[in-house]
């Protein structure tokens, strides 16, 4: 028994060295492409709590929280533990990839970033406005298989999170996104972990008052992308020389 247990903490630090490395890659990516600058640039506390208090509510994991305890409660002991460890790591690293290299996609694929604040605004409106009227999901999968789809993706880091990742990371400096996501998964991490007692105390409606407070706030940020977008493209100005 002692030997099995030495052997699961060793493949588990083993798993985290991986993840650590594969973050230090993407930083490095991302360092290649857009110059080490963006990284020593001293962040401003007021933009990192803005950016991190944006990007917390459009992942909203406090309106995830019914999915996740669906899940949850059908698993017991070291399956609950391995539901909320694949989660949050699937997360986290899906959450840096597309603040580090998603934009790098864009230019792939021959995206303007203004294009994609409309694109990206547009989405958001559309996920705020579905969570304010969110009906029943289907939840048949299997709670073992849950973990990485639909849990850490599309509920936590969706469309809305990934297209608000690669526009911050068009226009604000790499510290503060960094520090944002790394507060964001932390916080993300300790809401699912303490997610049976954070429902006890707020109830399912107050589960539901915290999501549609979240899509407000998404909605709002969803019209300045557009706007911004619109700018971009010239379309704003065209329309005050007509009007």
């Amino acid at each position: 028994m002692p030997t099995q247990n030495a052997a699961k903490r060793i493949i588990n630090f083993r798993k985290y060295i991986y993840i650590i490395l594969f973050f230090l890659v993407l930083i490095m990516i991302k360092i290649g492409i857009t110059g080490i600058k963006g990284l020593f640039i001293r962040p401003s506390f007021l933009s990192t709590v803005t950016i991190t208090i944006q990007l917390f509510a459009i992942m909203d994991p406090i309106g995830a929280l019914p999915f996740y305890l669906y899940f949850l409660n059908k698993l017991e002991g070291k399956d609950r533990n391995a539901l909320w460890s694949t989660v949050v790591v699937s997360m986290t690293v899906l959450l840096f990839f597309f603040a580090l290299v998603g934009n790098e996609m864009l230019k792939l694929f021959g995206v303007s970033i203004y294009s994609f604040m409309i694109g990206g605004g547009v989405l958001l409106m559309i996920i705020a406005i579905d969570t304010m009227g969110e009906g029943s999901r289907s939840l048949t999968l299997d709670p073992k298989e849950a973990a990485i789809v639909p849990l850490a993706s599309p509920l936590l880091v969706g469309p809305g999170t990934a297209a608000t990742l690669i526009i911050l990371s068009n226009t604000i400096p790499l510290s503060e996104l960094i520090i944002s996501l790394i507060i964001i998964a932390v916080f993300a991490a300790a809401i699912l972990k303490y997610s049976e007692s954070i429902l006890k105390i707020i109830g399912k409606n107050g589960v539901t008052a915290f999501s549609r407070l979240f899509s407000i706030i998404v909605a709002g940020f969803a019209a300045q992308l557009i706007y911004e977008g619109l700018v971009g493209w010239g379309i704003i100005k065209l329309l005050c020389v007509f009007l």
